[in-house]
């Protein structure tokens, strides 16, 4: 019988456990500019968060359960250590990557390859 309550505790407490520690996306960071070359790039990231196709973890892979906060890309991927691809690599491998396997399975999708002006834009 004993067990029964600590079983019954924990599946009260797990929900609420999660739910505490859900992230959101702070209202600066529902739309991300980020300056190159070629024009600005503007990521519409609420959108995508919005998409339920995926999670914080699909870009920020980096991302741990206990984390209350999480880093921009360019702090991992701007650094010239050498362990995080560049910026540029990790962003158009990721998000053209994405756009092209959700066209690929029968969905519209965003910008892809050979198609640079739709995401940067002078």
């Amino acid at each position: 019988m004993r067990s029964y309550f600590i079983l019954l505790a924990w599946l009260v407490f797990l929900p609420s456990a999660a739910v505490a520690h859900d992230l959101s996306i702070p209202a600066d960071k529902e739309v991300i500019q980020f300056e190159t070359k070629l024009g600005t790039v503007t990521f519409l990231h609420k959108m995508h968060a919005d998409l339920g196709v995926t999670e914080c973890t699909t870009c920020h892979h980096k991302l741990e359960p206990a984390d209350e906060t999480v880093k921009a890309c360019h702090e991992c991927h701007g650094s010239k250590d050498g362990e995080a691809p560049k910026v540029k690599t990790a962003f158009h491998s990721t998000c053209i990557g994405c756009h092209e396997y959700t066209v690929a399975h029968g969905s519209d999708a965003g910008p892809q390859k050979k198609k640079c002006k739709l995401c940067h834009v002078k």
